[in-house]
């Protein structure tokens, strides 16, 4: 039986991204990964769909948007990569993620860059879920409806910024994959 939508708002603003310490730090393998990826990631998808499989990890390599495993296992910033993309997808192309992930690696070391993008991810959660005192209360009176039809076209408000703040800001066009992924 389904939560209730409280308690999903509830569980969606205590989210607590799983920092790069605090992902494995010894070498898995693919269906290893995959594993701890679905727990980590499970929580933005319906009920019941499996998110990451071991075929769309496999592509990501294929794409280069990921480092092959070394000797069949990954590490843990390719476990890091794996968590951004398969949250991002959902509202940037491959391209546009492999252009973001482009200009992060070259600003930032990867356990940084992750590390913000945790707490960015956590930030929004509380901002989209968590109670906002009058806020809420203006929300309150507005029917289910309205208050999806606000959601739906914020995130798509949203969507088309970073798509364009990608375009101007990147040195690199969205289709182009970025470079394999260290191993850390």
């Amino acid at each position: 039986m389904g939560q209730n939508f409280s308690d999903v708002c509830r569980t969606l603003a205590e989210y607590h991204c799983p920092r790069y310490e605090e992902l494995p730090h010894i070498a898995l393998y693919k269906d290893q990964v995959v594993s701890v990826l679905n727990e980590a990631v499970g929580p933005f998808y319906p009920q019941g769909e499996t998110p990451v499989t071991a075929t769309m990890v496999n592509n990501y390599v294929k794409m280069k948007l990921l480092a092959p495993p070394e000797k069949k296992k990954y590490s843990t910033g390719q476990i890091a990569y794996l968590y951004v993309i398969f949250l991002l997808k959902q509202v940037l192309s491959i391209g546009e993620i492999a252009a973001l992930l482009r200009m992060q690696q070259r600003k930032y070391e990867a356990p940084y860059a992750y590390g913000r993008f945790c707490e960015e991810l956590e930030a929004a959660l509380r901002a989209a879920f968590a109670p906002q005192g009058a806020q809420e209360a203006a929300a309150a009176s507005l029917p289910p409806e309205a208050e999806l039809l606000r959601a739906a076209v914020r995130s798509f408000a949203y969507k088309v910024y970073a798509v364009k703040a990608l375009e101007t800001h990147a040195s690199c066009t969205p289709a182009e994959p970025p470079e394999a992924t260290p191993q850390a």
